[in-house]
């Protein structure tokens, strides 16, 4: 199998379209998402369609879930986030959010575990942005590869090793270059691949990884899309503004 593995598009046409045409040049069969289609972004509706028409498997993000159930509180957002939640609720549809609300919280592909934050308590929607964050994923799962979002920072997590003791599995965990990776047979991997639609490291081109089962390869790739005017929809909108310029800066 060789996929295209994307995450974090929140509403975020012109890079999802962006990215869609630049997987098309690279042979891929399947397409999977990782999560959180909607927030932030001025096009959580067309997002939505874009990724139900192209990806094989989606799975669900704590954007979706909060988008899709006008019930769930948003006290754990911080208040930009919140206040494109209701947003969000106020444009989609009701069949839109039944499909946001009918996603898995995880999957499992050709082995491979994808997840939106961590397979420790899927809807926790924990962080692994540390090894010990990582030692808590590895711990959770028995899949060789698990793939996750949600931090929109691209990060590579691998265990060397794994000895059980009478207190339980100690590991060994080694934080890697996420960029390129050989994929070794004996270790495992967590593997994260940025966001498409708000990266979070400092560069503000859209991510997105792809794997390659067969050559045992990983890689991140880099996209540029028309960022002003995906900050431009984001004010007309009338969303905060603060979301319309992370956007420039990748932070």
């Amino acid at each position: 199998m060789k996929a295209a593995i994307l995450s974090d598009v929140h509403g975020n046409l012109e890079a999802l379209s962006a990215v869609l045409e630049d997987v098309e040049g690279r042979s891929v069969e399947r397409i999977l998402f990782l999560g959180d289609v909607v927030g932030y972004g001025a096009d959580p509706g067309p997002c939505l369609e874009l990724l139900e028409d192209s990806a094989f498997r989606l799975i669900a993000g704590n954007h979706d879930h909060a988008a899709a159930d006008e019930e769930l509180g948003l006290e754990d957002f911080h208040q930009d986030a919140a206040d494109a939640i209701r947003w969000t609720r106020s444009i989609l549809d009701q069949e839109a959010k039944d499909r946001l609300e009918a996603l898995p919280l995880e999957s499992i592909d050709q082995g491979v575990h994808l997840v939106h934050g961590s397979p420790c308590e899927p809807a926790g929607w924990e962080y692994i942005i540390s090894e010990k964050d990582s030692e808590r994923g590895f711990g959770a799962a028995s899949s060789r590869l698990i793939l996750v979002g949600h931090s929109h920072i691209p990060a590579a997590y691998v265990e060397l090793e794994a000895k059980r003791l009478f207190s339980g599995v100690t590991r060994r965990i080694k934080a890697e270059d996420p960029t390129s990776l050989t994929l070794e047979p004996r270790y495992r991997y967590i593997l994260n691949v940025g966001s498409v639609g708000q990266p979070r490291d400092g560069d503000p081109r859209a991510a997105y990884a792809t794997l390659d089962l067969e050559s045992e390869t990983y890689t991140l790739h880099r996209v540029t899309y028309d960022v002003e005017q995906a900050s431009s929809k984001i004010r007309r909108a009338g969303l905060p503004e603060s979301l319309a310029e992370r956007l420039r800066s990748g932070q």
